[in-house]
């Protein structure tokens, strides 16, 4: 199963975590995890691309496949990248919505 967590500051997003793997089907055939995967990475992308604000990244695709980012909290008035990541939770829990069993979304108020 999939873990993401989503953190919040003063109802901000302030970063995200995502671990594990679906399990719906074969690595490589597994469109749960590749639907995850490309929401987050593509995320980080347009973040990167299209903002200014700086964040962290950690992965770790050995241990069951990790993704943390974390963003600065003098950042978090940043619109357009609040709206980007506004549009991944948006994703997610669609995904969750549809594939309970394979993804668990939860909020956190850091």
């Amino acid at each position: 199963m999939i873990q993401g967590k989503i953190y919040r500051k003063n109802q901000k997003i302030c970063g995200f975590e995502i671990s594990g793997h679906a399990g719906y089907a074969p690595a490589g055939e597994d469109i749960v995890c590749s639907a995850v995967t490309v929401l987050a990475f593509n995320t980080i992308n347009a973040i990167e691309h299209f903002t200014e604000i700086p964040f962290r990244c950690e992965t770790d695709e050995k241990n069951g496949g990790y993704l943390k980012v974390l963003f600065p909290y003098e950042g978090l008035a940043d619109h357009d990248t609040q709206l980007l990541l506004e549009a991944l939770v948006m994703g997610l829990s669609g995904i969750e919505t549809e594939y309970k069993q394979y993804l668990t979304l939860i909020n956190e108020e850091v």
